[in-house]
């Protein structure tokens, strides 16, 4: 997966604070350049090569877990590191300068035209898990959370954990009478491939309830647009299809589809979301 830094969308970080040792943790070799230093997130954002046994080079933050990691590191650094990859978190546990080039480019600008607070949903024609025709404007008269992934996604930390966020507020929802009319939607960032025979057996394998919790894909620009205007970033590789480029975006939209409010990145929890979702007014009829 490949994700870059996007100025105001992209705030994404590989965990909040410290976990106990995952004695199932893989770890591998990254070289790379910094491109961005975010020590208030704990973060760096590295433009690396592959990293072998594990995925292909690409651009993405990551968590270091101390934060004497960052210190004295700059945009241009040449590094060399050690990834920690556990079950649910992935951090940087060494992280060391080899030299300094300044970068070819800066991060690409975000979207134009994106929704504010009170701001209509664009519809869209869009297929669900099922292979049925959806149009989004059917969620009328139902709360709304929505958020974006792909299946392939490789890192704990960012598409799986907003499945698992996702599934967390599924039970919320089923023993909580007062949001019998939410509807979570899961919309992903790489409809080529994830086909709805593809998001099926995905839903299926994070306990999807189909009546409450919906996956969408379709026609890969009209997925696109629909994406852009939530702030949503996706560029993919010319060279490697598993290869995204992409930030994190999860919306709360009301029953008239109007956005309430936007989460970015992965550091919100399911509680802030159930609490996002009670502060919207439920449907009238």
């Amino acid at each position: 997966m490949r994700l870059w830094w996007v100025p105001l969308l992209v705030a994404i970080a590989l965990g909040a604070c410290r976990r106990s040792p995952d004695a199932s943790a893989r770890e591998y070799t990254l070289e790379g350049q910094i491109l961005a230093v975010r020590p208030e997130r704990s973060e760096v954002i590295i433009k690396h090569g592959d990293i072998k046994g594990f995925m292909p080079g690409m651009t993405m933050p990551f968590k270091v877990n101390d934060a004497a990691l960052l210190k004295d590191k700059e945009p241009g650094d040449l590094v060399r590191a050690t990834l920690v990859v556990g079950e649910v978190e992935a951090h940087l546990s060494t992280l060391t300068k080899t030299g300094h080039v300044t970068p070819d480019a800066p991060p690409p600008a975000p979207p134009a035209d994106i929704r504010q607070p009170g701001e209509p949903i664009a519809d869209a024609h869009l297929i669900d898990q099922d292979g049925k025709p959806v149009a989004f404007s059917s969620f009328r008269g139902h709360r709304v959370a929505m958020t974006f992934i792909y299946t392939r996604c490789p890192l704990p930390d960012f598409c799986p954990l907003m499945d698992r966020h996702f599934a967390d507020v599924q039970k919320t929802l089923g023993a909580t009478p007062a949001l019998a009319d939410v509807r979570l939607v899961t919309v992903t960032l790489d409809p080529a491939f994830d086909t709805p025979k593809v998001l099926n057996a995905h839903a299926r394998r994070q306990g999807a309830d189909f009546s409450r919790w919906t996956f969408l894909t379709g026609d890969p620009p009209e997925v696109n647009q629909f994406g852009s205007q939530l702030g949503i970033y996706v560029e993919h590789s010319p060279t490697e299809s598993s290869s995204i480029t992409h930030n994190l975006r999860t919306a709360v939209i009301d029953p008239d589809g109007r956005l309430v409010t936007i989460h970015t990145g992965n550091d919100w929890t399911p509680a802030e979301l159930v609490a996002d979702l009670k502060a919207t007014p439920a449907p009238t009829h």
